[in-house]
């Protein structure tokens, strides 16, 4: 459940969303592209990481049915699965990720920045997200994760979930598990964030990039957020950072180092996909995107183009995609 702080609903747009109209009278927020980091004055921090993968960030105007049959229009992958083993045609879905934490410290500190380490996939940084508005919105959160196992345990294969091996059709007990329990306040949205230029990385403006080019992968993002937009950390509180592509665009997403697996003591990973809707309305991949059959499975799958709207959605999964419930980012708090 997402709630919203009473001081954001006097919020005007701007540069700057956050818990007072000054915010928006402060500096320039702005993302800086690392090579290595200095931990030392960290808040606190997670450097585990697996060195493949593409859990993404995305906001593609492309759509794709999420489906391993014939499809009339793009798709790919599997859709969900029933209990009974059947397999039900979805729409992909926009996707913000984002992390929980809980913060340690016995004082009060402000929050200066977020350090998050780009993947190692095949699909790091696609073609279209070079230069694109990035947004930040911060939660506090309540209340205790709970672990609903979906109905299997142990040995039992995932009632709900991806098939890493379609053939045999087993499905680990874990893929189908998810989080329940808590309650996520949003304490503000920064806006305005540039996602670095490919002469950040050291190509010309004109280049083409692979999206499994080698010197992409694992570049560090460091997020300054400027004194006015700094939310104060209180010790003993749990927090969460979602990052948002703020605009739809052609061939946008870029990937996020993490453990599928992690072992971060205090939080968890955690995403926001489409209009949280769960499970995913069905899709008919017969019919084309446009078709009035599949309206409904449309309208959930894309984030609303109203940024304010879209950060009312609470962050979740209910088993699947089920990517979050086990993972944690590679981030630092500053």
């Amino acid at each position: 459940m997402t709630k919203i702080h009473p001081n954001l609903r006097k919020m005007i747009p701007g540069i700057c969303i956050l818990l007072s109209l000054t915010a928006c009278d402060s500096a320039p927020n702005h993302i800086t592209l690392l090579d290595q980091l200095d931990l030392s004055e960290a808040i606190t921090y997670y450097e585990g990481y697996d060195r493949g993968g593409n859990t993404s960030i995305a906001f593609d105007t492309s759509s794709s049915f999420k489906w391993s049959g014939e499809a009339v229009e793009k798709s790919g992958g599997f859709g969900y699965f029933l209990p009974d083993g059947s397999e039900v045609p979805y729409i992909k879905r926009d996707r913000d990720l984002g992390q929980t934490f809980t913060y340690l410290g016995e004082e009060k500190r402000p929050w200066q920045g977020l350090t998050l380490k780009l993947g190692y996939g095949s699909n790091v940084i696609r073609a279209g997200t070079y230069g694109k508005s990035i947004a930040v919105q911060f939660y506090e959160v309540s209340g205790e994760p709970v672990l609903n196992e979906n109905g299997s345990t142990g040995e039992m294969n995932a009632f709900h979930g991806y098939p890493h091996d379609p053939a045999s059709g087993e499905m680990v007990a874990l893929r189908d598990d998810y989080w329940e329990g808590e309650t996520y306040l949003s304490l503000g949205l920064i806006t305005g964030f540039t996602f670095p230029g490919k002469e950040d990385f050291g190509f010309a403006p004109s280049d083409e990039i692979d999206p499994d080019e080698q010197q992409i992968k694992g570049k560090l993002l460091h997020f300054n957020f400027a004194p006015a937009d700094q939310i104060t950390l209180e010790p003993g509180k749990t927090y969460a950072f979602l990052i948002m592509l703020e605009e739809m665009g052609a061939d946008v997403g870029f990937t996020l180092a993490n453990h599928f697996h992690g072992d971060y003591p205090h939080g968890h990973g955690i995403r926001r996909d489409g209009r949280g809707i769960f499970p995913p309305p069905p899709a008919n991949p017969s019919l084309p995107f446009s078709h009035p059959e599949n309206k409904k499975a449309m309208e959930s799958a894309h984030f609303p183009e109203d940024l304010q709207e879209r950060a009312k959605i609470s962050p979740g999964t209910n088993g699947y995609p089920d990517v979050d419930t086990w993972r944690d980012l590679y981030f630092v708090i500053h």
